[in-house]
């Protein structure tokens, strides 16, 4: 038995290895965990790993930065997956996570390296994290990457920086939106309790819980009666406010759950696309879809910035753009490691092309609602400014920040909504 744990706990270590290797080159998280076999055959404990670590990082580099300068990305790696398990997995004994760490690099690396991560990791194994945190820098303790730590000082008060750093910082509640009634006393029974956000989210009903297993094991999921998403996804089609009867697109539908609230929203009637630039994201949608029950969604793939659907054929049309994530860092704890000003550089001009894009598909009098999950002032009120100031035709109604709070993540919506005509279409004089 020990040693098919012992077993068992090197996979999990190795195969963490690996998906924090494919991490630094580009690969998403989620992809990885669904995509290798290792990690989807164990993934509850190497999804823990990981996501604890990016939850710590900031302290777990700092300090074995301490007993080792300019180290080696891999050896790295080893080290910091290593002090993940000594310091905050209870389930395995700090001098087994420092074996596990050893022996792989003597394996892969030689005795030397090996002796070089058993001295580090020994060391660091036996220090309080508790006391090394209250000890460390402001940027440490907030688990915060310097570039994102500088750049939230110029845009908010320190307090706030400190609130909202801590709870992406935090393990997200179990939340899910109910899509047919299940009796209270079962909502109850599984430990479920409304959940209350920083909007107006009477139109729907979102739970929470503590023991996600039990609602699992209820085979609710199974069988359409919810969908497991955060309160503030639903903002987005609040603000787009579709009618019965109408005819919206969402043209950056995958999974769907935004596209499921529209159609809720709808009463069933009306037309609703789903679009989606890929393909293996719209697998998902479809399977979410079916067991929704409604029947007048059509998903198709097409890109956002280049659409093939009709030009001004839309009453409404919802772009979820693809942004920095900096509003969900509970749900994706490595997205504020993956910041940068290039990075978001590069996906403010994307999320440009796609408002560009979108905003030939609207009939005139027709709506759009922008969103995305960040709290970069660049993606979100500047990106929408520039887009109404140079396109006359469209004029911003509405638009809201939310900060990520115990309720619900981050987001930013902006409702535009566009004029009877196009004065580039106009005759002069």
């Amino acid at each position: 038995m020990r040693m098919e744990k012992e077993n068992t706990s090197s996979i999990i270590f190795k195969t963490a290895l690996d998906g924090l290797e494919l991490w630094e080159k580009g690969v998403k998280l989620d992809s990885f965990l669904e995509e290798n076999l290792d990690a989807s055959r164990y993934r509850k404990s190497i999804s823990s790993l990981l996501y604890t670590y990016f939850r710590n990082r900031a302290l777990i580099e700092y300090t074995v930065a301490k007993f080792a300068k300019d180290v080696n990305p891999k050896f790295m790696r080893i080290m910091s997956v290593a002090v993940t398990e000594a310091w905050y997995h209870t389930g395995i004994p700090k001098e087994m996570a420092v074996n596990f760490a050893v022996d792989h690099a003597r394996r892969r690396y030689g005795a030397k390296p090996a002796g070089f991560i058993n001295a580090v990791l020994r060391k660091v194994a036996a220090l309080d994290p508790e006391i090394l945190e209250r000890e460390a820098p402001i940027e440490i303790q907030l688990n915060l990457p310097p570039v994102l730590f500088q750049r939230w000082k110029r845009h908010f008060h320190e307090a706030e920086i400190a609130k909202f750093a801590k709870i992406l910082r935090e393990k997200p509640q179990f939340t899910f939106r109910l899509l047919k009634d299940i009796p209270e006393s079962e909502l109850k029974d599984a430990g479920c309790t409304e959940v209350k956000a920083d909007f107006d989210l009477s139109t729907f009903r979102f739970y929470k819980t503590g023991n996600p297993d039990a609602v699992f094991r209820n085979r609710w999921l199974d069988d359409g009666k919810i969908y497991v998403q955060d309160p503030v996804t639903v903002l987005s089609a609040l603000t787009l406010n579709p009618r019965k009867g109408e005819t919206v697109a969402d043209l950056c539908s995958a999974p769907g759950g935004k596209t499921l609230a529209i159609a809720e929203l709808m009463g069933g009637e009306g037309v609703i696309i789903a679009a989606d630039s890929s393909f293996d994201r719209h697998r998902k949608t479809v399977a979410n879809f079916a067991r929704s029950g409604f029947g007048n969604i059509s998903v198709i793939v097409s890109s956002a910035e280049k659409s093939s659907l009709k030009t001004s054929g839309f009453d409404a049309v919802l772009l979820d753009v693809p942004c920095s994530n900096t509003g969900v860092g509970r749900h994706k704890p490595d997205a504020l490691w993956r910041f940068s000003e290039k990075k978001l550089k590069e996906l403010v001009n994307g999320q440009r092309k796609i408002l560009d894009g979108a905003s030939s598909l609207v009939k005139p009098r027709g709506r759009i609602v922008y969103s995305t999950c960040s709290i970069e002032n660049e993606e979100n009120a500047m990106q929408i400014k520039k887009f109404v100031s140079e396109n006359k035709d469209f004029i911003l109604k509405e638009e809201k920040q939310i900060l990520p709070s115990e309720n619900n993540d981050g987001a930013y919506v902006a409702l535009l909504s566009r004029t009877g005509f196009n004065p580039s279409t106009e005759p002069s004089g």
